[in-house]
């Protein structure tokens, strides 16, 4: 960067509109010279609250545009993410402060993408609510998309979480209210949020909740049931869908995020576990996975535990059906606890849950960091498999020829201290006929992976391979047709893993 002198940086003043000329010469009339330091020149515009220290930054680096939006003067940055990024504005005009949000170029060149931030933005702006931060205009500057919303002096609900952890149960409950308050007066007119989260919500500096991005999910991730581009959700709401079976606009989905908010703020932790994989996030496992909220705080009073129950219940026909239902549950809770009534979830079963959980979570993740190779030539059979072991936590590898199979396994057979690709391999006979009992009894045989477990999979007509099959305490046959309960037992005892109920 080329250095920039006083008489330079002050004509990027001008140029910029940043000043106007009176306001310059008033500048250089309390310094009393235009002949001062760069440096003494900007931390008099500071002083004067001319110029904000982030304007001089962008000045410096040669900007000169992006500090207006029609009559609003960018002041600061707030935040920035990944489709768009919100300032502190100042109009010009009435010396109101609001916050301008603004699409990124990249995405304002991306017409469904602008088409759908328009849509919804103006949907939003007849949003009138004391917990939904509103919208006051929608518009364009030299081809840059905005909207102007109020600016909310507090921080948002994720950072005052990452701060502050496990919150008190009031606050938490008294949040969870404001914005289910917000919510309920979106429902009545016929809107969802449909990307419910921490980060969209700002706390007020008098402690109000108040929701921001309505409807903006058509931007922040745009997934079919695929995980491909289709319909206003976020993945997280992909996911959830998927899970419990439902349609891709059901407004309980909105219910289940809140729920998990709540629960972040009491246990200090999503219920979800997070990730940033697309694939793990549309995973239906991660929605049974659940630790119940009992887990973080088994003394939780028993009305809370009810109230996240039945907001996080994945039944959606179970779970509150809409937001006032949760408005008027917080209410009742909130007003109990201030009374003094703090009755503890039953101990008994809390410790039930969190026992039937944790073996639930053990039975679902038995065969987990653990590889199976299926070497089988019928397609059903591979999708039966493959879906029944992914259940249980195991990574499989599917083959329907023999020889390409064992090929995966050739640097192991050269030399035992290469990484082996799976833990055991089961050998479909049924449909690989001679050729899987060859496979089988070459791998039984072989040095390198006679002590690697191997499963022969044998049809009822193929009761003459048994005899023929190198069979041995790593390496054992079952017949068809093929138990799901025996598999999983013949696994267990293989890769010496801990038994549970099938």
């Amino acid at each position: 960067m080329s250095q920039v002198t006083t008489e330079q940086f002050a004509q990027r003043l001008l140029d910029t509109n940043l000043l106007e000329p009176r306001q310059l010469d008033s500048v250089f009339g309390d310094l009393g010279s235009r002949h001062v330091s760069l440096e003494q020149f900007q931390q008099q515009l500071v002083r004067r609250e001319f110029l904000t220290n982030w304007q001089i930054d962008r000045l410096m680096e040669g900007h000169i545009t992006g500090y207006f939006y029609g009559p609003y003067k960018v002041l600061y940055l707030v935040g920035a993410g990944t489709f768009a990024r919100v300032y502190r504005v100042v109009n010009v005009d009435t010396g109101d402060i609001r916050a301008v949000k603004v699409l990124r170029k990249r995405y304002t060149d991306d017409a469904a993408t602008r088409e759908r931030f328009l849509t919804e933005a103006k949907m939003v702006q007849t949003l009138r609510h004391p917990n939904i931060v509103p919208i006051y205009e929608v518009a364009e500057e030299r081809g840059r998309f905005y909207m102007v919303m109020d600016f909310v002096e507090g921080q948002n609900l994720r950072d005052f979480v990452r701060v502050h952890g496990r919150l008190k149960l009031v606050t938490a409950l008294s949040i969870t209210k404001d914005i289910a308050a917000g919510l309920d007066y979106a429902f009545q007119r016929g809107i969802t949020h449909r990307d419910l989260k921490l980060s969209n919500v700002l706390l007020s500096s008098r402690g109000r909740a108040m929701l921001v991005d309505f409807g903006l999910a058509a931007v922040a991730g745009v997934v079919d049931d695929k995980g491909e581009g289709a319909g206003p959700r976020s993945i997280d709401y992909a996911g959830l869908e998927r899970a419990t079976g439902v349609r891709r606009d059901d407004k309980r989905s909105d219910i289940f995020f809140l729920g998990n908010m709540l629960y972040h703020m009491i246990a200090g932790k999503s219920a979800l576990f997070e990730t940033k994989e697309r694939i793990q996030r549309l995973s239906v496992q991660r929605y049974r996975d659940i630790p119940p909220i009992t887990a973080a705080d088994p003394n939780l009073p028993h009305r809370v535990v009810v109230v996240v129950n039945q907001a996080m219940e994945l039944d959606p026909e179970k779970r509150f059906q809409n937001p006032a239902e949760v408005v008027s549950s917080l209410t009742e809770c909130i007003a109990a606890l201030e009374a003094g009534d703090h009755q503890t979830y039953d101990a008994n079963l809390a410790a039930q849950e969190i026992a039937e959980f944790r073996k639930r979570e053990a039975r679902d993740h038995e065969g987990r960091d653990k590889v199976l190779m299926v070497i089988e030539a019928h397609v059903a059979m591979q999708d039966l498999l493959r879906d029944k072991l992914k259940s249980v936590g195991y990574r499989v590898l599917i083959f329907s020829d023999a020889t390409r199979g064992l090929a995966r396994f050739r640097n192991y057979f050269d030399d035992a201290a290469n990484d082996r690709p799976a833990d055991c391999v089961i050998f479909g006979c049924a449909s690989l006929g001679y050729d899987g009992l060859d496979a089988f009894n070459e791998f039984a045989g072989h040095d390198s992976t006679r002590n690697i477990p191997a499963i022969l999979v044998t049809s009822e007509k193929q009761a003459h391979f048994v005899k023929d099959a190198k069979l041995s305490e790593n390496h054992v046959h079952l017949g068809m047709p093929l138990k799901w309960r025996a598999l999983r037992e013949t696994l267990q005892k293989l890769l010496k893993l801990q038994a549970e109920e099938a």
